[in-house]
C-alpha cells in the first residue's frame, strides 16, 4: 500500500510526547504511509480557544495555510486538542462568507498565505481504520496481542462536535458511542474491554490549575477502566496523557490503588502487535509501568489485573 497525506504533530509530540509521535510514525512506515511533516508548523491554537472570536483562529488557519503550500490538501492529526482546533477552523472556513473571509484577512495581516482550499483534516485513527483498512492492519499483525485486555479511550474531543469532525462525517464513526479503537484493537488480537468512562473527559484544562478535580476526573476514568477487567488503557490525547499516566498518582490519592493502571499510546500497541521492541516504540517513556507489563506479556506470564 502506497498512500501519501500531510501530518502535524503539534508541540507535545514532539517534546514530553515522543513516544505517540515515534510509535505514529513506525506504524505508518509499515503500512506505506508517507507521512509528510507541515512545514514551519505553529502550535494548533489550543490556548486561544477562549480568546476573542475570529482571532481564535489564527494559528490553526496558519497551519493548514502551510500544509496547502506544500501541495497536499489533507492532514492527519494524532492530538485530539489539535485535531479539535484544525478541524474548528476548516470546517469554518468551509462555510464561506463573513467567517471565512475574516480568516483570510488574518492571514493577510500577518503575511501569510490564503487558504485556496478547505483542507481534509483527519485524525490519525479515523485514517488508520477508514483509509488503511482493517484488513490491511491485520496483515502486518506479527505478534497478536493475545490474551492482553485493553481498555479503549477516547476522550472528550475525538467525537465532538461531530459536524465539524471527518471521523463522523467522513468515516461514519458514531458519535455517542465511537467504536474505531475498538475495531483497531481487536484487529490486532487484543482482548477489548468495554467500561464506562470510555469517553469521559479526563480534566485536562484542570491539570495545572485544580489538582483536586484533575486527580478526581482522572481516578475516576482509570478505576472504571481497571474495574471493568482491563490490563492496561489504551489512549489517543497527548493532553490525556499528562493526568492518566504522568500524573497518575494524583488519580490515585484522589481515589485509591483501582486507579493505578499502565497507560499506553493505541499505536505503542499497533506497534508491539507489528513485532517492534518496547525499545522501538519508546514504552518506557510512559510513566505508568507500561513497560513492566510489556515485559511480562511478552515474557508470556500471565496477566494479572490486580
Amino acid at each position: 500500500m502506497a498512500l501519501q497525506t500531510g501530518y502535524f504533530p503539534g508541540c507535545s509530540l514532539k517534546t514530553i510526547d515522543r513516544a505517540y509521535d515515534l510509535s505514529t510514525r513506525i506504524v505508518a512506515r509499515d503500512l506505506g504511509i508517507d507521512l509528510v511533516e507541515v512545514e514551519d508548523y505553529s502550535c494548533c491554537g489550543a490556548g486561544e480557544l477562549k480568546g476573542e472570536g475570529i482571532r481564535s483562529h489564527f494559528l490553526p488557519a496558519r497551519n493548514l495555510s502551510h500544509l496547502l503550500q506544500q501541495g497536499q490538501n489533507e492532514v492527519v492529526v494524532s492530538c485530539n486538542v489539535c485535531y479539535h482546533e484544525l478541524s474548528r477552523t476548516a470546517y469554518n472556513f468551509g462555510l464561506g462568507g463573513e467567517t471565512a473571509n475574516a480568516i483570510q484577512n488574518l492571514l493577510e495581516a500577518a503575511e501569510e498565505k490564503p487558504l485556496t482550499e478547505k483542507p481534509s483534516v483527519r485524525n490519525t485513527l479515523e485514517y488508520l481504520t477508514d483509509v488503511v483498512g482493517l484488513d490491511e492492519i491485520k496483515a502486518h499483525v506479527k505478534r497478536p496481542l493475545t490474551g492482553l485486555r485493553v481498555a479503549p479511550y477516547y476522550g472528550c474531543l475525538y467525537h465532538r462536535p461531530g459536524d465539524m469532525l471527518s471521523s463522523i462525517q467522513i468515516a461514519g464513526e458514531d458519535p455517542e458511542r465511537p467504536h474505531f479503537m475498538h475495531d483497531l484493537l481487536e484487529a490486532i488480537g487484543a482482548t477489548v474491554v468495554e467500561h464506562p468512562a470510555e469517553t469521559l473527559c479526563c480534566g485536562g484544562k484542570n491539570l495545572l490549575s485544580d489538582e483536586r478535580v484533575s486527580g478526581r476526573l482522572t481516578g475516576r476514568i482509570l478505576s472504571q477502566a481497571k474495574g471493568s477487567g482491563a490490563d492496561v488503557l489504551s489512549l489517543m490525547c497527548p493532553k490525556c496523557a499528562g493526568g492518566l499516566d504522568a500524573l497518575q498518582f494524583r488519580a490515585i490519592n484522589a481515589v485509591g490503588e483501582g486507579a493505578r493502571l499502565p497507560v499506553m499510546y493505541y499505536t505503542q500497541l499497533v506497534g508491539l502487535a507489528f513485532g517492534h521492541s518496547p525499545r522501538e516504540l519508546y514504552i518506557g517513556d510512559m510513566e505508568s509501568d507500561a513497560l513492566e507489563l510489556v515485559n511480562r506479556f511478552l515474557s508470556g506470564a500471565k496477566m494479572a489485573n490486580v
